[in-house]
């Protein structure tokens, strides 16, 4: 009982966090004075934010019950954000409202949890997937190259902060091992050398405008996917 009230009260500071952030801040001036009751869309759409926000944080914990879901640390965030937008600029919500009907969710799953939280995650959950796909459509999953480019992308916006950082590091070798495999895909399947490089850096172009002009960038894809691709074969190191 007690490990469930903590997983679920863990989950309402996640969201309170998320609540008072500038994902979900309203434009100046767009604030009112007074805080009318949601319709009955608007509350499901919060309701789904919540249990987005919960599912999120079992997730990042490992929970095997919430890894069964879609994963919802990028998607279930921006749905959070366009919830809590759509609460405040069209539901004439003020945050602490949206807060308050937020953690108010928070505490009547809790309650409904106490005795199996993984089964209610999943019912909590289950419902709203269709509603998260129509408002933020399900991650890309990338091929090597795309991984390679995304990978070579965070490696050089790490190595900006400092040449020395490890996460540089790190970031480099899974770079230069996605790399490594993606010219080896295309030479395996017919390809030249020089078209193994070239199919490199055309997805590295592809991926750096994407990063720059579209909404998301990098984010739309699954990059969990990527990590996987550059695993260490079970007889090599890096």
């Amino acid at each position: 009982m007690l490990r469930a009230m903590l997983r679920f009260l863990s989950a309402a500071a996640l969201i309170f966090a998320l609540v008072t952030s500038p994902l979900v801040a309203a434009a100046p001036g767009s604030m009112p004075n007074a805080a009318p009751l949601p319709d009955a869309a608007l509350r499901a759409e919060l309701h789904c934010a919540a249990a987005f926000a919960i599912a999120a944080s079992e997730q990042a914990r490992g929970s095997a019950a919430a890894l069964a879901l879609p994963p919802l640390a990028v998607r279930g965030k921006r749905f959070f954000a366009e919830a809590g937008a759509h609460a405040v600029e069209q539901g004439g919500l003020t945050q602490e409202a949206v807060r308050d009907l937020l953690m108010a969710d928070v505490a009547d799953m809790q309650r409904r949890a106490a005795a199996d939280p993984d089964r209610e995650l999943a019912a909590a959950v289950k419902p709203c997937l269709a509603r998260l796909d129509a408002v933020v459509p399900p991650l890309q999953v990338p091929d090597l190259a795309q991984c390679a480019a995304i990978l070579t992308l965070a490696w050089e916006e790490e190595r900006a902060k400092g040449a020395e950082a490890a996460a540089a590091r790190d970031l480099q070798t899974l770079a230069q091992v996605l790399t490594t495999r993606a010219r080896a895909a295309v030479i395996t399947a017919g390809g030249s050398g020089d078209a193994a490089d070239a199919a490199v850096q055309t997805a590295r172009e592809v991926m750096r405008a994407e990063a720059a002009n579209r909404p998301g960038g990098v984010g739309n894809y699954d990059i969990a996917r990527c990590y996987d691709l550059a695993a260490p074969d079970a007889k090599s190191h890096y």
